[in-house]
């Protein structure tokens, strides 16, 4: 900016003013720094690559967090937790893990309710977004044609009979079972 302020356009070949020097070293030498941070993100990404099997982690706790967003596998479960966890403090399950009951299994599971996955809220956006552009350029009928249309799904979307259902309790064990023995597995490595 302080060189564009001075008078240098942006696409030169050459320049003749002295008084940018100081300037363009100090640009070249950003463009330098930035030139390394790529080069470190992509050997991060290659590195990562060539070693993502023996640095997997199966156990969803990688770094050994200290929240409750890392009790669940990696990737978590579509019902999030098979038995609700109880929360003393904000840091319950580090305190868990201190006292070696942070993957206990539970004796007994229940069946989970879920609500349906639903396309209503997606189409409902893409309606107002395109309303968001038909208003920034005033294209009048076209905000009326997608606010009518967002206001009629969101009513049709209002009359669906299947909004929820249950997992049964013998899927949720099979899937904790399946969790747990690879919980034991790395567990007995450390």
């Amino acid at each position: 900016y302080i060189l564009g302020f001075m008078g240098m356009t942006r696409r030169l070949n050459t320049y003749d003013n002295p008084e940018w020097d100081p300037y363009l070293s100090i640009a070249f030498f950003g463009s330098v720094l930035i030139a390394i941070g790529l080069f470190c993100f992509v050997m991060q990404i290659v590195v990562g690559f060539l070693q993502r099997n023996q640095r997997l982690d199966l156990t969803g706790d990688p770094w050994d967090g200290r929240t409750l967003e890392w009790a669940t596998s990696s990737p978590a479960p579509f019902y999030n937790f098979a038995h609700l966890p109880k929360i003393n403090g904000i840091d319950t399950f580090w305190t868990d893990k201190e006292n070696g009951v942070a993957y206990a299994r539970p004796t007994k599971y229940e069946d989970i309710h879920m609500p349906t996955n639903r396309a209503a809220g997606f189409i409902i956006a893409m309606f107002i977004t395109v309303m968001g552009f038909a208003l920034i350029w005033h294209i009048w009928w076209l905000v009326f044609v997608t606010f009518i249309a967002a206001i009629i799904s969101f009513i049709v979307s209002s009359f669906t009979k299947k909004v929820d259902y249950y997992v049964p309790a013998a899927e949720v064990e099979r899937i904790e079972n399946e969790r747990y023995a690879i919980l034991e597995k790395h567990l007995k490595k450390d």
